[in-house]
């Protein structure tokens, strides 16, 4: 506990190299979420709730029915983007394990860390916590419609919480491992 910033060069540019391929994959993770959904609860909770008939789409396949529907000018360009539940189940399918395993690495990494017991059981607990709020929030988006912008800020705080804690993690070993090391020692 506490010796990577002791460790032998090649285990601090290992972990070091990790940390900075897994922050590019969020980045572009980021990027994916604004071009798909949204950084804010209401934006996560429209791009994930069920699917419903629109009253326009209904009225044109209706003969007896003739009435005037306002349409806003700025709505008709706005591209919408739809996650369905077979693209939410695929997406949980494959984002939960390898937030699982980015979860358990950074774990790893934080035990190598210097830092008190606590804070590290803390930072853990957020490396956790952060994918299970995500999806917690995406799904309780698409089944409770109704709560839908309550699960989106759930899924929005989730992913924020991974990047924090992954942004503190990378922080302490470019400190503890590169910055402020005692033993000056690469070996």
């Amino acid at each position: 506990m506490g010796k990577l910033a002791n460790s032998p060069v090649e285990t601090r540019l290992a972990v070091t190299l990790f940390l900075l391929l897994i922050g590019l994959a969020d980045l572009f993770g980021a990027w994916q979420v604004s071009n798909f959904a949204s950084f804010t609860p209401r934006g996560v909770a429209g791009a994930v709730r069920p699917e419903e008939h629109h009253e326009m789409a209904m009225a044109c396949c209706s003969t007896s029915t003739i009435a005037e529907t306002p349409v806003e000018p700025a709505s008709l360009n706005k591209p919408t983007h739809r996650i369905e539940r077979e693209l939410l189940v695929q997406d949980t399918h494959v984002h939960v394990p390898v937030y699982a395993m980015t979860a358990a690495f950074l774990a790893v990494i934080v035990l190598g860390l210097k830092m008190g017991s606590g804070k590290r059981a803390l930072l853990i607990w957020l490396a956790f916590a952060a994918p299970f709020a995500d999806f917690a929030g995406l799904w309780g988006a698409h089944v409770l419609p109704g709560a839908g912008v309550f699960f989106g800020g759930v899924a929005v705080a989730g992913g924020f919480a991974m990047g924090i804690c992954y942004t503190i993690v990378l922080t302490l070993v470019l400190l503890q491992c590169w910055f402020l090391r005692k033993d000056a020692r690469d070996a």
